[in-house]
């Protein structure tokens, strides 16, 4: 009643009225206190109890009482009912509140009573609320929901627990939100609080099954950077992922090469991480990790120190490579094909050192270490690039005679050292073997084909690839058009360019300003200086988006001078 009369005489002396104290103790809401003692000592209460208790309570409340009531609640556990209890009660408020009022819960509120629910453990209940939250307030950065969450976490008080924080991470895994989860484990991580191996799980499905693998790499090495350690779930995730990737069976034979026979799924899964780590150019953390794998016996010996030295030739650093190499020797581990191919790499790789790595294949066969697709790819490449064409042939030769045939991305590197040399006829030979052995070559693999023949002056190589390109339906982007009337201009054969163009029309696609230029420059070199001077006005007159380059104009500019002054004489 006190506090009833108290509230009248502030209501009166805001307003500069008299208002008399029955009328005010009857139009004024209560307490937050005096609801939160209510919620907090009675055992069941519904709806109809709230109303009568509390008639105009939310109708008539001041912003932010729903949080006043909810963080009383979870500042001040009470001593006579459960912590179920109270938080069904708070529930019960929570939706009873948002019918009768004219205006919606803050963010706050969710958060509070997600970790009310979170500490009875009403996972369930919890569950739904915080997702219901998380889609009510999708618009904010994820930054301003989880700095909430927290603060919701840190000033429910001793009170509080973990549960609630962990179950953020899960929300946003069901939601099919992986990028929100990962920043919600970063988040905890940075405040002291690891999550849950369950929460992580969650993320990582999340990021498979949405088809973010980027993310699924990304929870898997924080958890493991956390020493939170996988179980056969995790494991089973990974591998998941990787088997959608398309490098389960890559990864797999990698191991087995390295450690000579078949590993775990958890070995090939940790593997998998170190190798991703590595090729994102994080050596120094991938090398880390490995350490700390090797420590807690996730990997072998062998697999964590010829990781190792794959890292460090992976960023050219052939010193510590070698040095690795001793140490593992050193330790009782068996050189295998994989470290010598990393090697081999390397050495490739290097300016002038092709003889170094022909020499460890040297050594690699007189250790019965048979070479692999990886190892003759590396000198293949490194010797065409290094002018040793013969030697590079012997071992392209040597390759397709052993039955072994590089990943899609190595075959590209081959074939542009190929063609670079001039040994397109090889280069067709290697797209064929690809196909034999079921690689699909694509768009990149045919445009080094047309640089190739183009490099050679062959455009009926040229216009063979292209139709080959469109059986195979990697002709409807402009790249590809590009590539095909630049090699015919340097074939010299401008006006079969030309016909391309309106190829390009009928498939919708918009010629280019250089794809002008280069059939300017090419027929202004054959003479043809009418036909150039047609295209030019063509692309200044009729195609508003298409500008001459200033080289195009200084050429057809010198081309025209030249003529007249031909003519003159």
């Amino acid at each position: 009643m006190n506090a009833a009369k108290s509230g009248g005489r502030m209501v009166a002396r805001r307003h500069g009225g008299a208002i008399p104290c029955r009328g005010v103790a009857s139009a004024t809401p209560a307490m937050p206190q005096h609801i939160s003692h209510y919620l907090a000592h009675n055992p069941t209460v519904t709806w109809e109890a709230l109303s009568a208790s509390f008639p105009s309570a939310a109708a008539a409340a001041p912003d932010g009482y729903v949080d006043a009531v909810l963080l009383s609640l979870a500042r001040n556990p009470s001593s006579t009912s459960s912590a179920e209890t109270i938080a069904k009660n708070a529930h019960s408020f929570f939706h009873w509140s948002a019918a009768t009022s004219p205006s919606p819960h803050s963010l706050r509120s969710y958060c509070l009573l997600v970790h009310l629910l979170s500490r009875a453990a009403l996972i369930r209940h919890a569950s739904v609320l915080l997702q219901s939250a998380i889609t009510r307030h999708s618009p904010s950065p994820a930054s301003h929901f989880l700095d909430a969450f927290f603060a919701a976490y840190e000033d429910s008080g001793t009170a509080a627990t973990t549960r609630g924080l962990h179950l953020l991470v899960h929300a946003y895994a069901e939601l099919r939100l992986p990028e929100e989860a990962i920043s919600a484990c970063r988040y905890l991580s940075r405040r002291g609080v690891t999550p849950s191996l369950s929460a992580f799980n969650a993320a990582l499905h999340a990021g498979q099954r949405t088809g973010r693998f980027r993310v699924a790499w990304e929870v898997f090495e924080l958890m493991t950077l956390k020493r939170v350690y996988a179980n056969q779930a995790t494991v089973e995730l990974v591998i998941g992922v990787l088997s959608r990737e398309g490098a389960l069976a890559r990864t797999a034979a990698l191991v087995e090469r390295v450690h000579g026979k078949k590993c775990s799924p958890g070995v090939v899964a940790h593997v998998a991480l170190a190798l991703w780590i590595c090729e994102e150019g994080r050596t120094d953390q991938g090398i880390l990790l490995l350490r700390r794998m090797l420590q807690r016996n996730i990997v072998f010996d062998d697999i964590a120190y010829s990781l190792i030295v794959h890292a460090y030739c992976h960023i050219g650093e052939l010193k510590s490579a070698h040095e690795q190499w001793d140490d593992m020797v050193r330790r009782g581990c068996h050189p295998n094909a994989f470290v010598y191919t990393c090697l081999i790499g390397a050495h490739c790789r290097r300016e002038g050192g092709v003889s170094e790595a022909i020499q460890l294949l040297q050594e690699m066969l007189s250790k019965k270490l048979k070479p692999y697709d990886a190892t003759y790819s590396h000198l293949i490449t490194g010797c065409f690039r290094q002018g040793r064409a013969e030697e590079g042939s012997q071992y392209f030769d040597k390759m397709l005679h052993e039955g072994l045939v590089p990943d899609i991305g190595t075959c590209n590197e081959i074939l542009e050292a190929l063609c670079c040399a001039g040994e397109v006829s090889k280069a067709s030979e290697l797209v064929t073997a690809m196909i034999d052995k079921g690689i699909v070559p694509g768009q990149d693999t045919y445009c080094r084909l047309i640089d190739g023949y183009s490099k050679v002056g062959d455009a009926q190589g040229v216009v063979k690839i292209y139709y080959e390109m469109e059986h195979r339906g990697l002709t409807s982007c402009t790249e590809v058009f590009t590539c095909l009337i630049r090699g015919l201009c340097q074939c010299g054969n401008p006006k079969e360019a030309e016909k391309f163009l309106s190829v390009m029309e009928r498939k919708s696609l918009v010629p280019t300003s250089d794809m002008h230029d280069t059939l300017i420059s090419s027929y202004c070199e054959k003479g043809n200086t009418k036909r150039a001077l047609r295209l030019y006005d063509t692309m200044i007159t009729r195609k508003a988006t298409l500008i001459p380059s200033a080289d195009t104009f200084m050429t057809l500019v010198r081309r025209v001078i030249k003529v007249k002054a031909n003519c003159s004489l």
